[in-house]
């Protein structure tokens, strides 16, 4: 899945004539770039994608049931859709970290990855978030250690353990239920506040198990163990012995790439227009990293979808200018 590479059919000219210079470069592979991906090289336009997140935020998902045309998909099978149709259309995608980028005097934009150097003439950032971390002490130390940020990718180790889940949300949600499917022995659903953000549909699915207890206005303030996480302590002086624990509490936007190029940011987001466009000519944004979803509810994969879309087409049309003022 992670042997990411350019399809076989690909035979484009510009590729054979200098394969590290592309029209297009998009950092990230989440919903957003993947479908900037799709829609820049249906225009015509030679595009090379580069990112470590696979699928995003998307790709930790065990069910996807709110996409339009899927009853029920996983979020890795989704991504290998997205990135099979924008790979046949020419797509260069590349497993790899972006070290840095920067404007060329030329107006073009030079890409560093471990992966090798590319040179675009426009942007597309889709550069996402990473998770935020519950930043109490003993987290750091039990990282691994029954300490997590992906309940849908670690709760089969949890079977008949006793666990906790931070967070209000979507993913706090099928979290929860994801470890219940897998034979938790007892899931404490924790929120800070005295409601849950998520979709109601998840919360009276929660609402039908018997191993999860949800658990309002509270919050912890620190991991203890020995080799591994045996106890969490509590705001309200409470204790629960546990094996893990599972926070999902958001994500903190991957902006430092579009800071380095002077890109505006807002509210910690990238700034775009309603052309996905930055204050930097030649770079577009899209996806969770930017100001068109400020509310958390909102990040859907079909809105980064949808940005995505705005900002391939935005990027085709800036091409064009350049190609029209060369004659």
């Amino acid at each position: 899945m992670l042997l990411l590479g350019p399809s076989e059919d690909i035979d484009k000219e510009e590729d054979v004539e200098n394969p590290f210079d592309k029209d297009l470069g998009i950092i990230g592979l989440g919903p957003a770039g993947l479908t900037a991906a799709l829609y820049a090289s249906r225009a015509g336009l030679s595009v090379v994608q580069i990112g470590l997140d696979y699928g995003g935020q998307m790709g930790l998902a065990m069910e996807i049931e709110n996409y339009p045309g899927y009853e029920m998909i996983s979020g890795v099978d989704l991504a290998d859709k997205m990135r099979t149709q924008a790979e046949k259309f020419g797509t260069k995608i590349i497993y790899g970290e972006v070290s840095a980028i920067e404007k060329m005097e030329d107006g073009k934009f030079s890409i560093k990855s471990d992966m090798g150097d590319y040179v675009v003439k426009t942007l597309i950032l889709a550069t996402g978030g990473r998770h935020r971390e519950l930043g109490v002490p003993g987290e750091k130390e039990f990282v691994g250690k029954g300490v997590s940020y992906c309940a849908t990718c670690d709760a089969a180790f949890f079977k008949e353990k006793t666990v906790i889940v931070v967070g209000s949300g979507d993913a706090a949600a099928t979290g929860t239920l994801a470890l219940a499917d897998v034979g938790a022995k007892m899931i404490y659903w924790i929120s800070r506040t005295d409601y849950l953000k998520c979709e109601r549909i998840y919360i009276e699915r929660v609402k039908k198990r018997n191993n999860i207890a949800i658990l309002y206005n509270k919050q912890i303030t620190e991991i203890k163990g020995t080799n591994t996480v045996e106890e969490a302590t509590f705001n309200d002086g409470s204790v629960l012995k546990i094996d893990g624990i599972f926070a999902e509490i958001g994500s903190i936007p991957n902006i430092e790439l579009a800071e380095s190029l002077g890109c505006e940011i807002e509210n910690g987001l990238i700034k775009i227009d309603d052309d996905c466009k930055t204050n930097v000519p030649g770079v577009f944004s899209a996806g969770d990293v930017t100001t068109k979803i400020v509310n958390p509810l909102m990040r859907q994969i079909t809105t980064s979808v949808g940005l995505g879309t705005i900002a391939a087409l935005g990027a085709a049309e800036y091409i064009q200018g350049l190609k029209t003022k060369q004659y």
